[in-house]
C-alpha cells in the first residue's frame, strides 16, 4: 500500500482519482474560473483538468479539456495499464459522433483524437452506456434510440482494446428497455467488478437484465457476438413486491451467469431476493429460486435506526445484502406494534405463522453468538433483536443448489456522521475471498482502519488482512473506487494541526 498526497496551489482537487496508469497517477482537478459568453451575458464557470503525478507525487503534467467537449453529451474515462483513454460522444446534427483521445501514462498524446464510430441518431447522454470485459480486451458501447411507436432500437459497437470496431449491430425486440441511466456527464465504463445489470463476457457475448415492458417481472437478454439473434428469458417476481436493486455477474471460465433482483414488500425490512443461474451455452436457466426474509429480529417490521442497504454480487456464486445501521431513533412515545406479526406481507416474508406465546413482552428472545474479532456468522438468515450504531449486517443468497444461505454481522465502533447511516466501509470481492475495509477506533480514541476477511461460505479468515495504524486522516471508504480487480483508491481530506486545509490525498491499496 502507498499513500499519495497530491496537491497544488493552482488546482482544487476533487475527491476522485481516475486511476494509476503505469507508474503515474491521474487525478481529476478543477482549474481557475473563466468567463464564458452566453448570448449577451457573461457567466462564470470552472475548467476541468487532469493532473498527472509521478510515483513521488510530483506534478508531471496537466491535461486540459479539448475544445470539442463543449459539444459533448457524455464522456467516458477508460484507464488501462499503460495508457488512458477519453471517449466523448459529440452531437452532430441528427447524429452522435464517438471521438477517442488516447494519452500515454505521462500525459502525452501520441496521436490526434479521431472518430471511432457514429450513431445515426441524436439522443441525450443518458441514452448511452459503455461496458468493458474482465480481461479489458473488449469494450461495448450501447446507444438506445427512442422510438415513439414501440420499444427502443438498441445500437451496439463492439471494440477491441485499441478501439477497432469488431462488430456493429442494431437489435430490435418488442420488450427491450434501457436497464440503467447514468446521470453523470463524466463517468467510467461498467466493468466486471462494478455493480451493473449489463455484463460483457471476454468472448464478446453480453447479458442484460432489464424490466419487462408488459408487467412487473424482469427479462434476461442474451446477445451473441457474431449475429443479431436475441434470447430472452423471464424472471418472475412476486406481484406484491417493489423492485429495489438488480445485480448480474458472469463467470468467463464456465460461460455461466448469476442474476439477482432485490425487492421489498409492504414494509422496508421485508425482502424478497430472486436469484437465477443462466448458462450462455444452452441459453437456459439451471437454477431459479426465491428467498424471503425480515432483516429485523422477532416480530419487528420497522427500523429503529437510520439504515442504508447495498445489494452486491459475489461473482459466480450468489449475492450479499448489506445493511448499515446509523443513529437510533428516539421516539417521544413508545411505539405499539399494532400488526402484531399478522400482517400478510410479514407472513409472506417470514414464511411462518407466529405463536401466541412469542408475541407478548415476555417472549423468549433468540440467543445469538457474540461477534468474534468484530464479526459473527449465523447458519441461517438471522438478525439480532436490536442494533447499535456501527453494525453492518450481511445476508447471503446462493445461486446454485450446492450452496446454502448464511448471515453475519460486523460490529465495530465505526467513524461516521451522527445523522447519516453511511458507515465508512468498502466491500471488495477477491476470487475466493470477500474483503471489508473500514475505519474504527482503538479504545474509543485513536482512529485506525482495519479489515475483515471472510470466504464465500461466510467463515472468517483470520490469517489475512491489513491494518492501517497511526492515521492522521480518516480514509473516506464511501467515496473509494475500485480501478482494477486487485487495486482500489481511497480518498481522504488532508488535515494540518487538526484542521482540514482544503487539499485531498489518496491511498492506493494493491492486493497481491
Amino acid at each position: 500500500m502507498s499513500y499519495c498526497e497530491p496537491y497544488s496551489d493552482r488546482f482544487t482537487l476533487r475527491q476522485e482519482m481516475l486511476g494509476k496508469v503505469g507508474d503515474y497517477y491521474w487525478v481529476s482537478a478543477i482549474n481557475r474560473k473563466k468567463a464564458v459568453r452566453h448570448a449577451d451575458a457573461f457567466t462564470s464557470t470552472e475548467e476541468r483538468d487532469f493532473v498527472v503525478y509521478d510515483s513521488k507525487m510530483g506534478m508531471r503534467s496537466v491535461i486540459e479539456d479539448p475544445l470539442y467537449t463543449m459539444n459533448s453529451v457524455r464522456e467516458y474515462l477508460v484507464v488501462a495499464d499503460e495508457h488512458f483513454d477519453r471517449i466523448n460522444l459529440l452531437r452532430s446534427g441528427k447524429e452522435t459522433e464517438v471521438r477517442l483521445q488516447r494519452y500515454e501514462a505521462t500525459g502525452e498524446a501520441p496521436e490526434p483524437d479521431h472518430t471511432i464510430g457514429v450513431f445515426p441518431f441524436a439522443e441525450p447522454g443518458t441514452s448511452f452506456m459503455l461496458v468493458r470485459s474482465l480481461d479489458r480486451r473488449r469494450s461495448l458501447l450501447l446507444g438506445f434510440e427512442f422510438m415513439p411507436s414501440g420499444s427502443p432500437w438498441l445500437h451496439a459497437f463492439l471494440y477491441d482494446q485499441d478501439w477497432h470496431v469488431l462488430s456493429k449491430r442494431v437489435y430490435r425486440h418488442p420488450y427491450l428497455t434501457q436497464p440503467i441511466i447514468q446521470d453523470d456527464y463524466s463517468t467510467y465504463p461498467l466493468e466486471d467488478f462494478t455493480k451493473a445489470p449489463i455484463k460483457l463476457a471476454d468472448d464478446g457475448q453480453w447479458l442484460m437484465l432489464s424490466p419487462s415492458r408488459v408487467n412487473s417481472n424482469f427479462l434476461l437478454f442474451h446477445f451473441g457476438a457474431v449475429d443479431t439473434v436475441v434470447s430472452c428469458r423471464e424472471v418472475m417476481l412476486p406481484g406484491t413486491a417493489l423492485m429495489e436493486d438488480v445485480c448480474l455477474s458472469i463467470d468467463n471460465s464456465t460461460g455461466e451467469a448469476v442474476g439477482g433482483i432485490l425487492s421489498t414488500f409492504h414494509y422496508s425490512p421485508l425482502k424478497n431476493v430472486q436469484v437465477v443461474h443462466y448458462s450462455m451455452k444452452t441459453r437456459t436457466f439451471s437454477f431459479d429460486s426465491s428467498y424471503r426474509l425480515n432483516t429485523l429480529g422477532g416480530r419487528r417490521i420497522r427500523n429503529d435506526n437510520l439504515v442504508k442497504e447495498n445489494f452486491v454480487a459475489v461473482p459466480g456464486r450468489g449475492f450479499l445484502l448489506l445493511k448499515e445501521y446509523g443513529r437510533a431513533y428516539e421516539p417521544e412515545n413508545d411505539e405499539v406494534n399494532y400488526d402484531e406479526g399478522w400482517d400478510p406481507a410479514f407472513l409472506f416474508a417470514s414464511n411462518d405463522i407466529p405463536e401466541a406465546s412469542a408475541m407478548g413482552p415476555s417472549a423468549v428472545r433468540m440467543r445469538l453468538p457474540a461477534p468474534k474479532y468484530g464479526y459473527a456468522r449465523y447458519r441461517e438468515r438471522t438478525s439480532p433483536e436490536y442494533h447499535d450504531r456501527g453494525d453492518l449486517s450481511l445476508y447471503y443468497f446462493p445461486g446454485s443448489r450446492k450452496d446454502s444461505c448464511w448471515s453475519g454481522m460486523i460490529s465495530q465502533q465505526q467513524v461516521t456522521e451522527l445523522n447519516s447511516p453511511n458507515l465508512s466501509y468498502m466491500f471488495l470481492p477477491m476470487q475466493d475471498r470477500i474483503v471489508f475495509l473500514y475505519n474504527s477506533f482503538v479504545h474509543g480514541e485513536k482512529v485506525y482502519a482495519s479489515t475483515t476477511v471472510i470466504d464465500p461460505r461466510g467463515e472468517q479468515v483470520t490469517s489475512e488482512g491489513i491494518l492501517f495504524w497511526g492515521l492522521r486522516n480518516t480514509l473516506d471508504f464511501q467515496n473509494s473506487r475500485q480501478i482494477a480487480p486487485d487495486q482500489v483508491v481511497i480518498p481522504y481530506d488532508i488535515y494540518v494541526n487538526g484542521n482540514a486545509n482544503g487539499k485531498v490525498g489518496f491511498a492506493v491499496v494493491l492486493f497481491r
